[in-house]
């Protein structure tokens, strides 16, 4: 069993069962025990009306929602026979009524798709619903979430291997990837629906999708490229992207790349802008005062290690640079206070203490 169907497992408790009287106005219904989602007996208990007459409407997603619950249920045959009596397509019927009744009632909703896709895995239209209604549980539930996400895209991906021009779920593949923070695939998917999409207010949004992406997708090809060394390319990307757009990670990557270079008068005017920009992650701090070192620039490093460590007063890595910096200027007494400060630490790196270690028995500073 896989866990999300023990998540559906789970909603047992929102089932109830009824036999119909013989003289029932669906004879069909009359042999088997029915199931009802009980929210729907309480809605038509309180307003009356279940005193004569059960609406065939409440049966039907009684049946299609017990299936959702426990596919493997003893009467699950019984069930679909019955519903194939009475409604032409099961998907049709299923995405219409969730459609219909989303914003109220959103878990009945996912329950309808989930049993339409159950009955019949190749209703395009439903199998989309059910994935576009799936994957947002992951945010909502997050003991399931990997599953939630991970079987939206198992159908989606299914659904184009069944019908690789149904643009639909590439557009809804975008959206999943763009949740997830990989833009790349995002834009991707999106660029597809926008080839298979004949609507022009639909082609509109997407391309809305495509240029509110478009600039992280950019940032994480860049990244992709630093990570393989590559770091030509990935500054011909950040420099294009900066042309268009000054973005504080832009500039501090683009430090990067030049950093590893060498170029570090280059990085340390691309890490400058940075801060300029707003950036304030750590990283940024260590980086740039490396490259000012590397210039012999001393002080102006230990400046900004100074106001690095206001936003992160505890960072071992500044503190750690700046000891170094510190003993190379000859300032062993200051040097010495942030050793002894960053030996009260109790998350010490193995690394760090043994670099320590080194430098206070290299430098007399015991």
């Amino acid at each position: 069993m896989k866990k999300i169907d023990q998540y559906f497992l789970d909603f047992t408790d929102k089932l109830a069962y009824i036999d119909l009287k013989k003289d029932s106005s669906y004879e069909l219904l009359n042999k088997t025990p029915l199931a009802l989602y009980t929210d729907d007996m309480s809605e038509n208990i309180i307003s009356g009306d279940f005193e004569n007459r059960i609406k065939l409407n409440i049966i039907l997603d009684g049946l299609i929602i017990n299936i959702a619950i426990d596919p493997d249920f003893k009467y699950k045959q019984s069930y679909i026979k019955i519903l194939e009596n009475y409604l032409e397509k099961i998907g049709a019927y299923t995405a219409q009524r969730a459609l219909k009744i989303g914003n109220k009632k959103p878990e009945k909703a996912l329950l309808l798709l989930r049993g339409g896709y159950i009955i019949n895995p190749f209703d395009k239209y439903n199998a989309y619903n059910y994935a576009r209604a799936l994957w947002p549980k992951a945010y909502e539930d997050t003991k399931y979430k990997d599953e939630f996400i991970k079987e939206a895209l198992r159908i989606l991906q299914e659904i184009i291997l069944q019908d690789e021009d149904f643009p639909l779920s590439y557009y809804e593949l975008g959206n999943i990837y763009q949740n997830l923070g990989e833009y790349i695939k995002a834009r991707s998917y999106y660029e597809n629906a926008l080839r298979r999409t004949e609507d022009l207010d639909a082609k509109d949004e997407i391309r809305s999708k495509i240029s509110t992406i478009f600039d992280n997708a950019e940032i994480e090809e860049a990244l992709y490229y630093i990570g393989k060394g590559n770091y030509e390319k990935a500054m011909g990307i950040l420099t294009r992207l900066l042309s268009k757009t000054k973005r504080a990670d832009a500039y501090y990557y683009l430090g990067v790349c030049y950093q590893n270079i060498g170029q570090y008068e280059n990085s340390s005017l691309a890490f400058e802008n940075s801060l300029d920009k707003g950036g304030e992650f750590r990283q940024l701090y260590n980086d740039y005062s490396i490259s000012l070192y590397a210039l012999d620039k001393k002080i102006e490093a230990i400046e900004i290690i100074n106001s690095g460590l206001k936003k992160y007063p505890e960072d071992p890595r500044m503190i750690y640079n700046r000891i170094q910096i510190n003993i190379d200027l000859g300032n062993l007494k200051k040097a010495k206070e942030d050793i002894d400060n960053l030996e009260t630490y109790d998350d010490l790196s193995d690394e760090l203490s043994r670099n320590l270690q080194i430098i206070k028995d290299q430098f007399n500073l015991n």
